[in-house]
């Protein structure tokens, strides 16, 4: 009898505890692999902005070498690359082609482990003298859906 009160005990106690809830952003989705993010004919634009970009969130856990990043303006695609792995640090050099004035590029992501496109609209105006690592130490975004 006392052992099955202290099963009861025990196994209540179980139920009291919570479980960590996973923000919908880093559930996984259903997006696929994007075809249409192709390297961009360089010839048609007057100049490029080169940054480095590193995942600056949690996102950064669910990197694999099956991921993109892509740089867009007006929905055109401007700049593709897989993941660059340098010792610890991975991060995601792009070549952004443009030509001056004032477009916004928006920053857009591919993760293969959660299957989910994260995008970041109007993330900075094109700059093509823009340091590639930013002001104060390489771009992070933050991204979210």
């Amino acid at each position: 009898m006392l052992l099955t009160a202290l099963t009861f005990v025990v196994g209540s106690c179980g139920d009291d505890e919570s479980t960590p809830v996973v923000p919908a952003y880093l559930q996984e989705g259903t997006d696929t692999r994007p075809t249409t993010w192709q390297r961009p004919n360089y010839s048609l634009f007057e100049l490029t902005m080169s940054v480095q970009v590193q995942l600056g969130d949690t996102l950064a856990a669910y990197q694999s070498s099956a991921d993109l990043m892509c740089a867009t303006i007006n929905d055109e695609v401007r700049a593709v690359t897989a993941p660059f792995v340098n010792g610890p640090i991975i991060y995601y050099p792009l070549s952004i082609g443009g030509n001056g004035g004032d477009q916004m590029v928006s920053l857009h992501y591919y993760c293969d482990r959660l299957h989910r496109i994260y995008t970041i609209r109007d993330w900075s105006t094109f700059n093509a003298a823009a340091a590639p690592t930013g002001e104060s130490g390489i771009y992070r975004p933050r991204f979210a859906q």
